[in-house]
């Protein structure tokens, strides 16, 4: 029965240490390596299977199946040394088999996005890849395209989750924009108000003003031509009296 199932993550600090692919003892040249040809003839559908995934999440995937890794290191650390020495591209994925020793070891190459190297990841594609081979006779087919399947799921689950935060940042920045806006927008109401009654005073003195001016205009003139009738009115009433006098001093 298989028994032990390995995710192996961020793996950048071990790698560094021990990145030789002598000491691993193997070469990966393919993007299936399987010495105990576990796949058989359903190799042509796990290939398809690593295409389709590289095509839709970008995951480059390797498989490497061994009757044992023979190595004194941790099989974590065996399958890590295995991948950097290939110097993988970004987004690289292992999954290693030792099919007489009951190990299988997923490693993510750590020049992966966060997403994929996420250890939450790594241990869904583990046990993704682990749960097929629990049968009564293991499917070993059926574990590379089950983890492979995961993949694709996380990868989706990781971009629904980038789009929503993207949205709610979207949301927050519109939200803030409009009460800006809306700061903006009383501020100048509120000015606008408080201008407008100095305005109108101005112009209702203005006119008030004008008024009285027109009025005490009218007022002057009404009085001048007073006076000048009461000066005509002074001027010839002498004048009528001193005829009267002559005609009456006539007619005796």
């Amino acid at each position: 029965m298989w028994t032990t199932a390995y995710a192996y993550g961020d793996n950048s600090d071990d790698s560094a240490n021990d990145s030789n692919s002598s000491n691993s003892g193997v070469t990966i040249t393919d993007n299936i390596t399987d010495t105990e040809n576990l796949l058989g003839s359903h190799a042509a559908e796990v290939t398809d299977a690593i295409a389709k995934t590289e095509q839709e999440t970008g995951v480059h995937v390797h498989l490497l199946y061994l009757s044992s890794f023979n190595s004194d290191q941790t099989p974590q650390k065996w399958a890590s040394t295995v991948l950097e020495s290939t110097n993988p591209k970004p987004n690289t994925v292992l999954l290693a088999v030792a099919s007489n020793d009951g190990n299988l070891v997923v490693a993510v190459s750590s020049n992966s996005d966060e997403w994929l190297k996420s250890q939450e990841t790594v241990d869904k594609l583990s046990a993704a890849a682990q749960e097929p081979l629990m049968k009564s006779t293991p499917d070993w087919p059926g574990s590379a395209t089950s983890m492979m399947e995961q993949i694709i799921q996380s990868k989706k689950t990781s971009t629904s989750s980038s789009s929503v935060t993207i949205g709610v940042i979207a949301m927050i920045v519109v939200l803030v924009v409009l009460v800006i806006v809306v700061a903006l927008m009383i501020i100048i109401r509120v000015r606008s108000k408080g201008k407008k009654p100095r305005r109108a005073n101005r112009q209702t003195l203005s006119r008030n003003e004008k008024k009285a001016r027109r009025a005490r205009i009218a007022q002057r003139k009404a009085q001048r031509k007073a006076r000048q009738a009461a000066e005509m009115d002074s001027q010839s009433g002498p004048k009528l009296d001193s005829q009267s006098a002559a005609d009456n001093h006539d007619n005796e």
